[in-house]
């Protein structure tokens, strides 16, 4: 977080850091640099690293399948295209209904459109991996989910690209910028639209601690154990796409850091959903505040999309999943 708010396309001391916080300075470029800019960037980054580790630690945990991702089974794409679609119905409205005096959409919507576009696109996504034998559904296939999710992303990413080009006018280049995944122009307004969601993910997270630990374990094991195996998944499974979708909402769709904290996680502290939580914390919110510093830093005035650097980063351990996956095939 230090980091965060001394690098930039102009480094400032810690002192100008510890004055602005203290409220020594409140006036001046200075001021404005660290508060009005680059703090609210970088508490927003560290949450949206949170929301997308904590939402994929619990899909990997209900579906019990390393590939498990925000991204990989559609919510990220869902939650773009239901975005877009509502970005793209208040400006037809405005200017046909509302051309005399125009009403601009509140950012407050945008988490929720981003939800039920990705709870209908991961249901989707998760009911075509599904894999059955003799008319019985036996799990979730890591390839059809890696594939399924693919393909339909795809499909969803070029709607969406269709629909910003053609019909985006004013906001073609924010809109571009967003689905790249980029925390650029992002101040308290976001971070707030984003913090009540934080504050119920976890909470929500909390509570079902006990059953989430338990579903990791075969079907018919959680069931001896007294757990309500479909209504807990499906509640698991809601619970993800909201923290997901709130942070598309605000960051667009920064992608794999779902699938590469908890991977990494569960090396570091084994399985225990207790523990992999707060490591997921930490670890979410480092490596989303890392990638926005070097997207600043990198080329800096220019700056890189963070969506593109956790992509780096990600798509080998697809990848290696992929590889480890299939190696267990008999």
């Amino acid at each position: 977080m230090v980091l965060s708010l001394l690098l930039g396309s102009v480094n400032l001391a810690a002192s100008d850091i510890v004055s602005v916080l203290m409220g020594n300075i409140t006036t001046g470029t200075t001021y404005d640099v660290i508060w009005n800019l680059r703090l609210p960037r970088t508490l927003l980054a560290a949450l949206v690293g949170v929301h997308f580790a904590l939402s994929g630690l619990i899909l990997q945990s209900v579906i019990r399948n390393p590939l498990a991702d925000p991204g990989v089974i559609g919510v990220s794409s869902g939650a773009s295209l239901a975005i877009v679609g509502l970005l793209l119905l208040s400006d037809m409205i405005n200017a046909t209904l509302l051309k005399d005096s125009p009403v601009e959409l509140s950012l407050s919507w945008l988490p929720m459109a981003a939800m039920v576009g990705g709870i209908v696109i991961s249901a989707l996504v998760l009911y075509l991996s599904s894999q059955k034998h003799q008319g019985m559904k036996t799990g979730i296939s890591p390839a059809r989910l890696a594939l399924n999710g693919v393909a339909i992303g795809g499909i969803l990413n070029a709607i969406v690209m269709w629909i910003v080009v053609v019909w985006g006018g004013g906001r073609t280049e924010t809109t571009i910028l967003w689905l790249a995944g980029s925390l650029y122009g992002r101040d308290f307004t976001h971070l707030f639209i984003l913090l009540p969601w934080t504050i119920l993910g976890l909470a929500a997270l909390y509570l079902i601690r006990h059953p989430l630990s338990l579903l990791r374990f075969d079907e018919s094991q959680a069931l001896s154990m007294g757990v309500n195996v479909a209504r807990w998944r499906v509640f698991s499974i809601a619970l993800a796409v909201i923290l997901a979708a709130s942070a598309i909402a605000v960051a667009g769709p920064v992608g794999f850091i779902g699938l590469v904290v908890p991977h990494l996680s569960r090396l570091l502290v084994g399985g225990d959903i207790k523990h992999l939580v707060s490591v997921c914390l930490l670890a979410g919110g480092c490596l989303s505040s890392g990638a926005d510093i070097i997207s600043r830093t990198l080329l800096s005035p220019l700056e890189l999309p963070a969506g593109a650097l956790t992509t780096v980063i990600g798509i080998p351990v697809l990848l290696y999943l992929l590889q480890k996956q299939s190696g267990r095939r008999p």
